[in-house]
């Protein structure tokens, strides 16, 4: 019976199979109907669970490198559980594609076997149905399971069941596999499917630099410096526009002075010292001098992005492993340093740790450490200026055309451009003032002083930093003990009221006496 809401389900009902268990004449009969219905329109047939995610792209890459023509029979290659070892009728050398991850027939495997499903039905030696296929095979089209390691991750099987990718989907073993087995919910195959667009919208986002970096190559190579309307008609040889879309346009593809670039630490060139991005330094903890706290632990976002980058790099290193006769496994990162370039991207200078494993000819194991220089770029920007959590309205795309129009002949008009020189994006309209909150409370600072003025002027800064600089409802007052401490403290407060007139700070006369921390809260 098909769920409600989903008629066009193309669901099959095969005659003279119920739901009884195990499922040996349903899986027969599924290949029966497979071959009297579509046999002659498809080179390759699959026979899976309905818990197992597909990528059907990945899929048809792999089964477009082999020969349909020829008797195939790919699947992760199983003889059974330990329990199971030696009760399965099956020879030291033969083995059954394992049903759950998926089992891959060509049209010529199918086409031998098919024949004689009524015989393989009626000698049955075990309940397993994947065994019982994985025999009819071998018997009748003289195939067995591809016995590769590599099906272990290409079809690949979590034993973890229930619980199987309900984590973290950033592994390895997820990047690789072209199906993943089991998917026990359906929200967890939604989650599975998001998390893969994602991917595919990453690699497509690739495509585009690289695509900009050849347009920017061919435009240095004709002299041509910036791809305006004046010199798009060269790049293609005819009248038909290169960039027919404007910056602001949904379609617009991108700034190839910007995404251009080839990879490379000195995209940014500072124009005096201040301009400078610093690096940071990482090894066992996170240390910058932007934070408040130079050493700290590394956040879960940054430690996020290296694993991704680290995943990234040794994908490329491993990408010819099968033709070189080696592979080489990541095991850790030294120590390394990190810059972000809001236009560029992220930066990276790592000393890692790596085992180069060769299998062919001479068989080695052995460490070696290898400095990488790395670098993630940014796929373009995009602008939105909001006050009090409204989006301000800006010009219009039209508005926008209009100005990238009348302004062919000066590069440094371009959105892009203008970041590179000043930092920023012109928006319409003077800064509006922050409209106060009547919802919002406010956080009140009082300080009691006696002496330690240097302690009190590193607080000024991080109370700047944290605080007025963010434009946070707070107060500030500080109580002084002593006319030294007074003056001190009254000096500082008034270099900071100087630079923030609105803020609320207030250092009261001296409290005389002896110090007395009570007594000084109570007075703030």
């Amino acid at each position: 019976v098909r769920p409600p809401g989903a008629a066009d389900l193309p669901l099959v009902r095969l005659p003279t199979v119920d739901d009884s268990y195990p499922p040996q004449k349903k899986s027969f009969l599924m290949l029966q109907h497979m071959w009297d219905n579509y046999g002659s329109a498809y080179e390759w047939f699959m026979r899976a669970d309905d818990d197992v995610y597909v990528r059907p792209d990945r899929l048809a890459a792999l089964l477009r490198s082999v020969d349909s023509r020829k008797p195939v029979f790919i699947g992760q290659a199983g003889r059974g559980n330990q329990e199971e070892f030696g009760l399965l009728s099956l020879e030291y050398d033969e083995n059954f594609c394992m049903g759950g991850p998926g089992v891959i027939m060509s049209r010529e495997t199918l086409a031998r076997v098919v024949p004689h499903i009524k015989h393989c039905l009626k000698n049955l030696f075990t309940t397993h149905e994947d065994v019982e296929l994985g025999r009819c095979v071998q018997k009748f089209a003289g195939v067995s399971c591809t016995w590769s390691y590599e099906m272990q991750t290409i079809l690949y099987h979590n034993s973890s069941g229930r619980d199987a990718f309900t984590g973290n989907l950033k592994q390895k073993e997820v990047h690789r596999a072209i199906t993943l087995h089991p998917v026990k919910q359906h929200t967890h195959m939604y989650r599975i499917h998001n998390y893969m667009k994602g991917l595919e919208l990453q690699e497509i986002q690739q495509k585009k630099i690289l695509l900009h970096r050849d347009v920017r190559s061919m435009m240095n190579q004709l002299n041509s410096a910036h791809p305006r309307p004046s010199n798009e008609f060269r790049l293609t040889g005819d009248s038909k526009q290169l960039f027919s879309s404007r910056p602001g346009s949904p379609n617009y593809l991108g700034d190839p002075d910007l995404l251009g670039l080839p990879p490379g630490l000195n995209k940014y060139r500072p124009r005096k010292v201040a301009d400078v991005i610093k690096w940071d330094f990482i090894s066992k903890a996170w240390y910058s001098d932007t934070d408040a706290n130079p050493r700290r632990r590394i956040d879960s976002y940054t430690k996020e992005g290296l694993d991704d980058v680290v995943r990234e790099v040794m994908d490329l290193i491993n990408k010819f492993s099968k033709q070189r006769g080696r592979v080489i496994d990541f095991k850790e990162i030294f120590y390394g340093y990190q810059r972000v370039n809001p236009l560029y991207g992220v930066d990276y200078m790592l000393d890692m740790l790596l085992m180069y494993k060769k299998y062919r000819g001479k068989k080695m194991t052995v460490p070696v450490r290898r400095h990488a220089y790395l670098q993630q770029q940014f796929t373009g920007f995009e602008v939105r200026e909001v006050l009090d959590g409204s989006e301000v309205k800006l010009k219009t795309q039209q508005q926008d055309a209009e100005a990238y129009d009348n302004d062919d002949d000066d590069a440094a008009g371009s959105p892009s451009r203008d970041i590179a020189d000043n930092g920023m994006v012109r928006v319409e309209g003077p800064p509006a003032k922050r409209r106060p909150d009547s919802q919002a409370k406010t956080v009140h600072f009082v300080l009691p002083l006696f002496n330690r003025l240097a302690t009190f002027a590193r607080f000024v800064d991080n109370y700047e930093s944290v605080c007025l600089a963010n434009d946070e409802r707070v107060t500030l007052t500080v109580v002084p003990y002593g006319k030294a401490t007074a003056d001190g403290a009254a000096a500082a407060v008034a270099q900071l009221a100087a630079r923030y007139p609105d803020a609320r700070l207030t250092v009261l006369p001296d409290a005389g006496g002896p110090f007395a921390r009570a007594a000084a809260l109570h007075a703030g």
